[in-house]
């Protein structure tokens, strides 16, 4: 089969390369999988880069989440040959056939195209798991999204507002800030700037804000806890644009009473999937969330998709190999 990796830490154009690789094996509780579309995110550029702590060594195939047809399922994988599945993937999903494990696969909603379907359990999965399951999030409170353009953050700022939050996020560029008030954010922000202290203030009547969503990390996760809301707000790390982890400041903890939440979307925990699942299918039926596609690629253009989302963060990017 054909499979894009890189042999060596680099940059994309230097490293990755089309190759011609056996057909992996599905150990137990896993499916062989023939891709439809692979997303392309952050981390992907990060892994190639060497920068990724999941991916300790090279070979790298970027490519975390597929959409599927299932080819050949060993016992424990929950869906048959021929179902069309949404799910991480183990062996990097720019190939043609990848491995999915069961407890990350699940049938694509009813309403997502294949190209919405990829990156779904990645970005809104997260942000349901975080939010709700994690935060504990109430409708009417003010939630902060650290980067809302990217393709999670964007999807926090959709699923937020449709747990009835308020939603600032934050951008550095103009279209970026469109972009979030496009998914439904209520005031954007860049937290450099030193008016947005001042803005957060007048939208949340002086009070700060109770939720942080935090996909940057460094600098930004510092200025965000600046405006958080006293004693009993919650900081999301869900990830580190920036290429540094956040890094919580006990004595902040303590003297101003809000807690730090480490947030990896598994699947592994049922009665979340189940819940998370159900959440998501009925926002999807009413409308109230609606993933984003920034842009397609085609299989043989994966060097130049990567390059372009490395220029650009923004959404949600996908390679289909139909």
């Amino acid at each position: 089969m054909k499979r894009w990796q890189a042999a060596e830490f680099g940059e994309v154009e230097r490293v990755l390369r089309l190759e011609d690789v056996p057909v992996p094996t599905p150990g137990p509780g896993e499916a062989l999988v023939r891709v439809l579309a692979a997303s392309l995110a952050l981390p992907d550029l990060m892994m190639l880069r060497g920068e990724y702590p999941l991916v300790p060594a090279p070979p790298v195939t970027p490519g975390q989440e597929v959409v599927g047809i299932v080819e050949q399922a060993t016992d424990g994988f929950p869906y048959a040959p021929g179902t069309q599945v949404v799910g991480g993937a183990l062996t990097g999903g720019l190939a043609e056939f990848a491995l999915v494990p069961g407890w990350s696969a699940m049938p694509v909603m009813d309403g997502l195209s294949i190209e919405q379907a990829v990156g779904f359990v990645g970005s809104f999965h997260v942000a349901h798991i975080g939010l709700h399951h994690r935060a504990g999030m109430r409708a009417g409170e003010v939630l902060l999204v650290v980067g809302g353009a990217g393709r999670t953050g964007s999807a926090a700022i959709q699923v937020g507002k449709a747990l009835g939050a308020t939603v600032i996020a934050t951008a550095r560029t103009q279209a970026k800030a469109r972009f979030c008030e496009e998914q439904g954010a209520d005031l954007v922000v860049d937290l450099a700037d030193p008016t947005a202290a001042a803005a957060i203030a007048e939208l949340t009547g002086g009070r700060g804000v109770d939720v942080v969503y935090d996909t940057v990390g460094g600098d930004a996760y510092t200025q965000a806890t600046t405006v958080l809301a006293r004693s009993g707000a919650r900081v999301l790390i869900v990830g580190f644009a920036s290429g540094t982890p956040a890094r919580p400041d006990g004595q902040d903890l303590l003297s101003r009473d809000y807690a730090v939440i480490g947030t990896l979307s598994s699947f592994r925990d049922d009665a979340e999937r189940t819940d998370t699942l159900e959440a998501l299918a009925a926002m999807l039926a009413t409308g109230r969330i609606d993933p984003p596609v920034h842009a397609v690629h085609a299989f043989t253009d994966v060097p130049e998709a990567m390059a372009r989302r490395a220029a650009d963060a923004s959404g949600q990017t996908v390679v289909t190999l139909t």
